[in-house]
């Protein structure tokens, strides 16, 4: 009876071992090939970003014992493991961390099999930490411009200006490079108060990231001057914002048009020596800007939204041309692969908001020279303004020598109409339009 107890506990001893060597084969090694976390992907995303911390996510695998988390600064710098964590967290927040600087992150899932520690694949993530915030003066000059400015901020890429009026919501009105430390928005109305902010933003992959919302004192802007009746006077130091904005109707109706007031084609492309035996090289856009101005435009469409510019030409067959080509004579076909993509970048929001700013920055460059010349009527301003736009500072001067004083739209369009045998004169309808435009909308 006593052997063979000794044998029943011999026995239950061997089983008990061969259960755990079994337990431990199963938890280290994978039922089969398929299996192993060498197959698994861990992809990370950033969740959340501030000024000094990043929060990184992966996805779950069921076959990981655990996690193991890296980081780098920069790709030409080894991965740095940062943190194990248990197979449950899929979330790691990164702290003390310098603001507006990119970060890389990987995570590998891990697990034993065969008695080693095997790590899956990685699929890393780029973000990068918000940059401070700056500091926002506006100054309301006139009844159609406030400067702004602001402080500098450290490793930020550029800027994004925001504006909002009393009883309305925040409007972006400008994203700036880096180097930038001041705008003058011209698009304000007299009479009106105004608040602004200047957000600095940093890339992280094909995120940027904001920094926090710090906003400007309210200002407010004066009103237009008026006569000594109390009504409304048509003669101002600069146009105001409703008179810009008609303006720039005017031109694009005239342009691009069909001289049909408020109808424009941003994404207008005429070929070199459509318009004149003179014209050298392409005009473009809703305003329709020839040469180097047409270069101009698309350079401001490049550094402001290079997002947009990159979605429209992936490979720089335009940017290329527009930094290494002469545009004095740079000539395309309209059906050619290039053409395209500059028809398509026009078109987007971007391009209509670099067009629209382009125009307005014309606008008064030229309103500034005509006012230099005596000129302070608004229509008269208005239609001189087109005849610049047309023809040149030159034509500005001719017109005006054949103008009888006082020089208003009516001496002025008088004096058009005795103009002949040039790029200005022969244009008769569109002048016909513009003197009727500014009659009817000008105030």
């Amino acid at each position: 009876m006593k052997k063979r107890s000794i044998y029943k506990q011999v026995i239950s001893l061997a089983l008990a071992v061969l259960l755990m060597v079994s337990a431990a084969f199963y938890t280290d090694v994978p039922v089969n090939a398929a299996a192993t976390i060498r197959n698994e992907r861990i992809t990370a995303t950033v969740q959340a970003s501030s000024t000094a911390a990043l929060r990184i996510r992966w996805n779950k695998s069921s076959l990981a014992q655990g996690y193991v988390i890296y980081r780098r600064e920069s790709v030409r710098l080894p991965w740095k493991r940062l943190r194990v964590v248990s197979r449950n967290t899929t979330s790691y927040l990164d702290r003390n961390l310098t603001s507006g600087k990119p970060y890389q992150y990987g995570v590998r899932a891990y697990r034993k099999e065969n008695g080693k520690n095997v790590y899956s694949i990685f699929a890393p993530v780029i973000g990068a930490t918000r940059p401070l915030k700056t500091t926002v003066i506006a100054r309301a000059v006139s009844s159609s411009r406030v400067n702004i400015s602001w402080t500098r901020v450290s490793r930020c890429d550029g800027y994004y200006v925001y504006r909002r009026a009393a009883g309305e919501k925040w409007k972006q009105i400008a994203v700036l490079n880096r180097t930038r430390r001041s705008m003058a928005d011209t698009t304000v109305s007299g009479g009106t108060k105004y608040v602004y902010c200047v957000r600095a933003y940093k890339k992280g992959g094909n995120v940027r990231y904001l920094a926090p919302m710090t906003q400007s004192r309210l200002v407010t802007t004066p009103k237009g001057n008026s006569s000594s009746n109390g009504s409304s006077s048509n003669s101002y130091s600069e146009f105001n914002s409703y008179q810009l904005n008609v303006m720039k109707k005017i031109l694009y109706a005239v342009e691009t048009g069909g001289q049909i007031y408020e109808n424009q084609v941003y994404d207008d492309f005429t070929e070199a020596y459509t318009n004149s035996s003179a014209e050298h090289a392409i005009t473009i856009g809703a305003g329709q800007w020839y040469a180097t101005e047409a270069q101009r435009l698309l350079k401001l469409i490049h550094d402001k939204y290079p997002d947009t510019w990159k979605a429209c030409d992936p490979k720089n067959y335009v940017w290329n041309d527009v930094v290494n080509k002469n545009w004095s004579t740079y000539r395309i076909s309209k059906k050619s692969g290039r053409a395209k993509i500059i028809q398509k970048i026009l078109a987007t929001d971007a391009g209509k908001a670099c067009q629209d700013q382009l125009m307005y920055e014309q606008i008064r460059e030229y309103e500034q020279e005509i006012r230099k010349l005596g000129i302070t009527e608004a229509r008269a301003v208005g239609m001189l303004i087109n005849v610049r736009h047309q023809g040149g500072y030159g034509a500005v001067t001719r017109i005006l020598n054949k103008t009888k004083r006082p020089v208003t739209l009516d001496s002025i369009y008088d004096a058009l109409k005795t103009d002949t045998g040039n790029q200005v004169g022969a244009y008769r309808t569109r002048q016909e339009k513009v003197y009727s435009w500014l009659k009817t909308y000008m105030k």
